[in-house]
C-alpha cells in the first residue's frame, strides 16, 4: 500500500464525518444549519462538497487509502445533489454571500486532503513503462519462480507485459512491480490452464489470496467501511504486491491475464442485472462497481440454476422442504409470500448469498451429489468466502477495492468453469 497515503487515513477519515453533520441537517430539513448571513465556505470546502474531481484522483493511491478516496468521491457526488436541490440548481448561489467561516460550522481543515492527493500525484510519477527490450532483463529474476508456481513460461509473460500500455513498473521498486504484475499474470494462467478445484490451483491461491477454508466470523462494517474490509483482507493473508499499481495499469493487467474475460452467461428465470445508471459522472467513478456488480449478478444466476438443477435430478422438484438446512425452507417460503412483483420465481431465487454454501456443504448433499464435483468442502467454503465481503459491498452501493475485483473475478472464473462443464440427470 502507498504508506503516505495510508498514514494520513485516519485522519482523512475524521475529516469526512466531521462533514457529515451539517450535511445530514441538510437532508433532514432542506436547510443549512448556519448563520443566516450564509457561509463563506473556502475554494477547497466547496470543491469537496461539490464532488470535486480532485478527490476522485485520489483514487490513484493505493490499498485502503485509495478506496477511501473513492468514498469520499461518491460522497461528494450524494452532498451536491442535496445542495443543488437546496440551493434550486444552483450549488455557489447561497454559499457566496459570506459571514460564517467554515471553522465556525465545524468544518475541518482541509490541508489533509490536499497532503494526500500530492501525496497520490508522487505515487503515481513513481511508475512508467519500460521499453520492450528492457521486459526481458527485468523479468530474469522471476521468470523461474513464476513458471514453477503458475505454470506461465516466459516467452508469453514477456509478450503480455512487453504489451502493456499504462505505467505498471515502480522505479523505486522495480523487483516488487515486476513481481506483482508477473503473479497476477500467472494467476490468470493458472485459472484457465488448471481444473478449477484441483489441490494445487487452490494451494497456489492460498499462498497469494490467504487461507479462506474455515468458517469466518465476518467483522462490522465489512461492505460499507473500506478500512475495515482492506485491513480484513491483509489479515487473511492477501498478498499486497498483486494491486500495488495504478488503477489505470491493474485494469490492464487484469484484461491481459485474461482474468476478466468470459463473464459468466446469465439464466433469464433467475433474475435479469439491475440496469446502469444513467449519470456519466457516476457512471465513471463506479465502473469497477459496474463490472463487479455485472459478474456477480450473472453468478448469482448460475449457482442458483446449478444447485436447483441438480437437487431436483437426484431428489425431485420438491427437494428444498427436504433438503435444505434447517429454518431454510420456512426463510425462502416467508420472503416468496412477500414478493410483490406478482412474478413466479423458483424458490431458490430468494436464497441469500451464504446459502450457497450451506446447501452444498451439508453433509448428505455432500455426499450424495457435489463431492465428486468439489473435492473438498472447505475448498467450496473458501471460494465463496472470498467473495462475500465483495459482493456485500457491490449489492449496496459501497466502493470496491481493486482486491474486491481480483477476488471476484478469479473465484467467479473457477466456480462457473466448473458448474458449466457439470450435467446432472
Amino acid at each position: 500500500m502507498s504508506k503516505l497515503l495510508f498514514s494520513h487515513e485516519d485522519e482523512m477519515r475524521k475529516a469526512l464525518q466531521a462533514f457529515e453533520s451539517p450535511l445530514n441537517s441538510v437532508m433532514q430539513t432542506g436547510k443549512l444549519n448556519v448563520d443566516p448571513l450564509g457561509l463563506n465556505l473556502t475554494g477547497p470546502t466547496i470543491d469537496f462538497l461539490a464532488g470535486s474531481r480532485g478527490l476522485s484522483e485520489l483514487a490513484s493511491g493505493l490499498g485502503s487509502a485509495r478506496s477511501l478516496a473513492v468514498e469520499m468521491a461518491s460522497k461528494g457526488f450524494a452532498h451536491r445533489s442535496i445542495l443543488d436541490q437546496v440551493a434550486g440548481g444552483g450549488i455557489f448561489s447561497p454559499l457566496a454571500t459570506g459571514g460564517v467561516t467554515a471553522a465556525a460550522m465545524g468544518l475541518p481543515s482541509l490541508d489533509i486532503y490536499g497532503l494526500a492527493q500530492r501525496s497520490a500525484m508522487g505515487f503515481m510519477d513513481q511508475f512508467r513503462i519500460p521499453e520492450i527490450e528492457e521486459v526481458s532483463r527485468l523479468l530474469r529474476g522471476v521468470v523461474n519462480p513464476i513458471e514453477r508456481q503458475y505454470g506461465l513460461g516466459g516467452a508469453e509473460l514477456t509478450r503480455s507485459l512487453s504489451a502493456m500500455n499504462q505505467p505498471w513498473l515502480n522505479v523505486h521498486d522495480t523487483l516488487a512491480s515486476v513481481t506483482g504484475i508477473a503473479k497476477l499474470h500467472g494467476i490468470g494462467h493458472l485459472i484457465a490452464s488448471e481444473p478449477p478445484f484441483a489441490a494445487n490451483l487452490a494451494k497456489v491461491l492460498r499462498a497469494d489470496f490467504g487461507d479462506w477454508r474455515d468458517p469466518i466470523t465476518w467483522p462490522s462494517g465489512l461492505g460499507s467501511d473500506l478500512g475495515v474490509r482492506a485491513g480484513f483482507y491483509v489479515d487473511r493473508g492477501f498478498n499486497p504486491l498483486l494491486t500495488e499499481f495504478p488503477d489505470s495499469a491493474f485494469e490492464e493487467g487484469l484484461e491481459s491475464s485474461g482474468l476478466q474475460e468470459d463473464v459468466p452467461v446469465l439464466v433469464a428465470a433467475y433474475g435479469e442485472p439491475v440496469p446502469r445508471s444513467a449519470n456519466d459522472e457516476e457512471e465513471q467513478s463506479f465502473a469497477r462497481n459496474n463490472a463487479v456488480h455485472d459478474w456477480l449478478q450473472r453468478f448469482e444466476t448460475q449457482i442458483r440454476q446449478f444447485i436447483d438443477v441438480a437437487m431436483t435430478a437426484a431428489f425431485g422438484n420438491d427437494w428444498p422442504r427436504h433438503r435444505l438446512p434447517n429454518g431454510l425452507y420456512e426463510e425462502w417460503t416467508s420472503k416468496k409470500a412477500k414478493d410483490a412483483t406478482g412474478l413466479s420465481w423458483p424458490l431458490i431465487s430468494y436464497a441469500d448469498f451464504t446459502d450457497y454454501e450451506r446447501i452444498i456443504c451439508k453433509q448428505d448433499n455432500w455426499k450424495a451429489i457435489f463431492a465428486h464435483h468439489f473435492k473438498r468442502p472447505e475448498l467450496v467454503r473458501e471460494s465463496l468466502q472470498r467473495i462475500y465481503p465483495s459482493r456485500l459491498a457491490a449489492m449496496h452501493a459501497r466502493p470496491l477495492m481493486p482486491e474486491d475485483e481480483l477476488f471476484v473475478f478469479v473465484e467467479i472464473k473457477r466456480l462457473v468453469r466448473l458448474m458449466l462443464t457439470i450435467t446432472f440427470r
